[in-house]
C-alpha cells in the first residue's frame, strides 16, 4: 500500500475517531451504604442498563461508580441517580462534566442551557465537573444546606429541556 494511501486511510479514521470520542465523557457518583462487593455490584448492574451508559466502573474503597456517557444519546440525570436508588442504595454526591471542560451538546442544547448556578460568586473558571444540587443528587444533610440556593420560583430557561441546578 502506498505512503500516501495509508495517510488518506489515517485522515479518515482520525476524523471519525476524533468527533465520537468528543461525545463520551465521566460522571462520577458518590454511593451511600456501599459495605460489600455485592453491594457494588448490584450498583453496577443498575448503572449498566441506563441507555446512555457506555460503562462502570465501582471502586468500593471510595464509595463511587465512575460512569462513562454517551452524550450522543438523550441524556436524564434523574434516571442515572434512580438506578442507584433502585439497587437499594442513596446517593452521596452527583459530578458532572463541567461545560468548561468541554461545551458538548446536552440533548441537543449547548452545555450551559442545560445548567443553573446555584454557588458562591467566587467560583473557579477552572472547574472539571459540576456537582449537582437537589434530593436525588446528594445526601439529605447537604441537600438541605443548598435547598434555599435554589430560585424559587425556578429560572425561566429558553426550552422545555430538563434542567439543573449545581455548585
Amino acid at each position: 500500500m502506498s505512503n500516501a494511501l495509508k495517510a488518506v486511510g489515517l485522515v479518515i479514521l482520525t476524523a471519525i475517531y476524533i468527533p465520537l470520542s468528543a461525545q463520551i465523557d465521566t460522571v462520577r457518583i458518590y454511593v451511600n451504604g456501599l459495605t460489600c462487593s455485592s453491594c457494588s455490584k448490584a450498583v453496577e448492574e443498575k448503572l449498566v442498563l441506563v441507555s446512555f451508559v457506555k460503562s462502570v466502573r465501582m471502586n468500593l474503597n471510595y464509595n463511587e461508580a465512575t460512569v462513562l456517557v454517551d452524550f450522543s444519546k438523550e441524556i436524564d440525570w434523574d434516571i442515572l441517580a434512580k438506578a442507584v436508588y433502585d439497587a437499594g442504595f442513596s446517593v452521596g454526591s452527583f459530578f458532572v462534566p463541567a461545560c468548561e471542560k468541554e461545551n458538548y451538546l446536552l440533548n441537543g442544547l449547548s452545555c450551559m442551557d442545560n445548567y443553573f448556578y446555584v454557588g458562591s460568586d467566587k467560583r473557579s473558571a477552572s472547574t472539571m465537573q459540576y456537582a449537582l444540587v437537589g434530593k436525588k443528587f446528594m445526601d439529605k444533610k447537604t441537600y438541605n444546606f443548598w435547598k434555599n440556593k435554589i430560585p424559587m420560583p425556578a429560572p425561566k430557561f429558553p426550552t422545555s429541556t430538563k434542567h439543573y441546578y449545581y455548585y
